[in-house]
This record gives C-alpha cells, sequence and structure tokens, in this order.
C-alpha cells in the first residue's frame, strides 16, 4: 500500500506545535463569541427601531399595602404610616397613610407627605407625641388623618378581595 493523499482543505490538517493547539482554540472560541455578540447587538437595533411609543414603567401603578386590619390597628397605635420612598411611573410619590372610624375596610385616607406649596423635598413626618404631621421646613402643622392636605379619591384607595389596602398610584 502506498503513501494515503489527503483530501481534506490545508487547514484541516492537524495541528503540530504546541502553541498552535492551545491557542487555536482559544482564538476560534473568542471569534464565535464576537460572532454572536455582534448577531444579539444587531438583533437588539432591529427590535428597538421605531420604539419611541413604547411605555416604560419603572414601578408598578399599585401599591399594596398589606392587610387592612393589620394596617389599622399600626394607624390606631401610632398614627399614619408614612412611605418616604415610594415610587410610582412619575418618579418619587411619598404618601402617607390614615384610618378614621372604626370599620376596618372604610375610612381610609392617603395624602401626600409634601404639603400643599412647599418645595419637593419638604416631606412631613410624624410628631409621637401629639401624633400630628409636621415638616421641618413648613410652618403649619396637620392632623394625623392628613386634613388639610390633597387626600387621594376614594376610587384610588380599594380593598382588594384579600382584605388587602390597595392604591392607585397613577397620577391624576
Amino acid at each position: 500500500m502506498g503513501p494515503v493523499a489527503h483530501t481534506g482543505p490545508v487547514l484541516a490538517r492537524r495541528l503540530r506545535s504546541p502553541l498552535a493547539q492551545a491557542v487555536a482554540p482559544v482564538a476560534a472560541g473568542i471569534g464565535v463569541l464576537g460572532l454572536i455578540a455582534v448577531a444579539l447587538w444587531g438583533i437588539a437595533a432591529y427590535v428597538s427601531r421605531g420604539s419611541n411609543g413604547v411605555q416604560v414603567r419603572i414601578a408598578s401603578q399599585y401599591f399594596d399595602a398589606g392587610p387592612v386590619s393589620r394596617i389599622a390597628a399600626q394607624v390606631d397605635k401610632g398614627g399614619p404610616i408614612l412611605y418616604p420612598g415610594l415610587l410610582d411611573d412619575a418618579g418619587n410619590r411619598p404618601i402617607g397613610i390614615s384610618h378614621v372610624g372604626t370599620n376596618e375596610l372604610q375610612g381610609w385616607r392617603v395624602f401626600p407627605l409634601v404639603p400643599p406649596g412647599a418645595p419637593a423635598g419638604c416631606l412631613l413626618a410624624i410628631d409621637r407625641t401629639t401624633k400630628e404631621l409636621t415638616a421641618p421646613c413648613w410652618p403649619t402643622r396637620y392632623p394625623a388623618d392628613g386634613t388639610g392636605l390633597a387626600v387621594l379619591p376614594v376610587t384610588k384607595v380599594t380593598i382588594n378581595p384579600d382584605r388587602h389596602l390597595i392604591i392607585d398610584l397613577t397620577p391624576g
């Protein structure tokens, strides 16, 4: 039998030097990863073209404050519950929750923590001795139920079937 002629392409020959045997697979892997990255970038660019009408939601429009029985007990014991870092679709939406009356399913009031006319960073806090709402940068004090503040409409404060207080944070 004579020598066998090699019929494959020149690149298919076996790599002979140890350096070539070590570098070739790594270089091929990097090349494949580069092609995948370029393909994914192209797909992302194609999919995102003309996306000016897409509305991005940073946070949920509904806030689940928790079970009404627990919240009513907290408000009764310590005054309104304040959420100074709550976010909505438009950004920061600090709110307070108070409860008036003995019926857990009624009498909920949700109000902003920024007094009317005050700068955006001027947030109300609770004076624990009087349970009044006061801000260090605003002279007016408000009762614990939020009277004098812009209370959210009743339609924005609901109780779901699990008896959780749900607050609609959409503006307007």
